[in-house]
């Protein structure tokens, strides 16, 4: 019996140094920025911290902090190769990882690259006319931050091309929202407001163009819930305005946009 436990003693030691030298491998090669190998090695080292007991549990501790940072700094280098796929597959296992953890720090910056990759690849997809793709990517990254403001104004974009513009303005309401007050999110409130005001300008000379001069009202007013208006959508409400002058029924809508516009 004395003999056995001796034994098992030594094997318990052996392994909580292998998984330290398995440790340092994964630090060397994170230090060189080869972070798909970092994440090899410490996920190597985690597993035999695991298997050594509780005599590991503090290098176990700096193993998994470790593997989580080398998850994320893998999951951007592939990104960085525009292979968003990919990247997105190696942040979603660091983000499971950190959320089994607890890291409410680690989760946080994993939800945040993952919905900013949906929307780049849904920024993507709607260059190439695949709109319902673009849609479910920009919906992906929302439900993983739901405050993302350039997924809903993907959404914006998605819906206006599509011609449905309740739903565009239900999104771009939505840019607006949650971009008021950030400088970092003032370009894309900014161009929501541009391209809801000019989808609804369009629709407004649509009508006008049909006579349906109620309803060309009824666009206008809506259209001028996003003033102030750039240089550019001024200029296209101006024209507008100048074409429908003559017109009486048009005046107390145009009128009215006017003086939201001051």
């Amino acid at each position: 019996m004395i003999g056995f436990t001796l034994l098992s003693v030594g094997l318990f030691a052996q392994s909580v140094a292998d998984a330290g030298v398995k440790y340092n491998d994964g630090n060397t090669a994170y230090n060189d920025k080869d972070y798909a190998a970092a994440v090899d090695a410490y996920t190597e080292a985690l597993n035999m911290a695991k298997e050594a007991g509780p005599d590991a549990d503090e290098l176990k501790s700096k193993i998994e902090k470790q593997l989580t940072a080398s998850y994320l700094k893998k999951g951007l280098s592939i990104y960085k190769k525009k292979d968003y796929d990919g990247a997105i597959a190696v942040l979603e296992q660091g983000y499971a990882f950190a959320d089994e953890r607890n890291d409410t720090k680690y989760v946080t910056k994993f939800a945040s690259v993952i919905a900013q990759i949906r929307g780049k690849k849904g920024d993507v997809l709607r260059s190439e006319g695949k709109l319902d793709d673009a849609y479910t990517e920009y919906e992906m990254a929302i439900e993983m931050k739901p405050d993302c403001v350039k997924s809903f104004y993907g959404e914006g974009m998605v819906f206006k091309e599509k011609g449905n513009l309740e739903a565009m303005m239900e999104k771009m309401n939505e840019v607006v929202k949650y971009g008021a007050g950030n400088a970092k999110m003032e370009k894309t409130v900014n161009a929501a407001k541009a391209n809801a005001a000019r989808a609804l300008l369009a629709k407004a000379a649509e009508e006008f163009n049909a006579q349906n001069f109620e309803e060309a009202g009824k666009y206008i007013d809506l259209a001028a819930t996003y003033a102030p208006f750039d240089e550019g959508t001024m200029n296209v409400f101006n024209q507008f305005a100048d074409q429908v002058k003559d017109v009486p029924e048009m005046t107390d809508a145009i009128n009215k946009a006017k003086e939201v516009l001051k």
